[in-house]
């Protein structure tokens, strides 16, 4: 179990690392920079298990506010354990359309930032599409953090990206 934790803070690590050393050069800077280190922050919490890192990470759907602690990591961690990786995350971050919760999800704006409680214009978002899988990320502004609000098929990505 311990070999697990320690390959996924590595990957992490190598996730981090990458940021900070091809992000710069991206027009999107440092808001891009932050929200994938938040993105690498949620995958070490699952992996790791850290159920408090996790909660801070996340904005808690309104429909599991009710539980305790416990109950809403426990349903978090099942819910996305599959949905990111160290790999997708980097493809995402590589390839990954980002920028304002309007601009790169303008159908589903409003309805996604409603259920987490958010307005649209304090959100971010990252967007990709490959055969014919498309992984959404959305993440909202916290002063100069962010708390993701959705999070889907990014592991994804990194099972596609050889086959384009």
């Amino acid at each position: 179990m311990k070999a697990g934790r320690i390959t996924a803070a590595l990957a992490l690590l190598l996730v981090v690392v990458v940021s900070v050393v091809v992000s710069p050069r991206r027009k999107d800077g440092q808001p891009r920079r932050r929200a994938i280190q938040t993105l690498g922050g949620l995958d070490t919490a699952l992996r790791t298990g850290n159920a408090a890192d996790l909660l801070k990470t996340i904005c808690i759907p309104a429909a599991i506010q009710g539980r305790t602690a416990t109950e809403q990591a426990q349903f978090l961690t099942k819910a996305l354990a599959d949905e990111i990786s160290p790999e997708g995350l980097a493809v995402l971050q590589k390839d990954g359309a980002f920028g304002s919760l309007t601009n790169i999800f303008p159908a589903e704006a409003a309805r996604w930032s409603a259920q987490a409680g958010a307005k649209p214009e304090d959100c971010v978002a990252f967007r990709m599409e490959r055969a014919g899988i498309r992984a959404e990320v959305v993440l909202q502004r916290a002063g100069q953090t962010f708390r993701i609000v959705r999070c889907n098929n990014v592991s994804q990505m990194a099972v596609n990206s050889n086959h384009e």
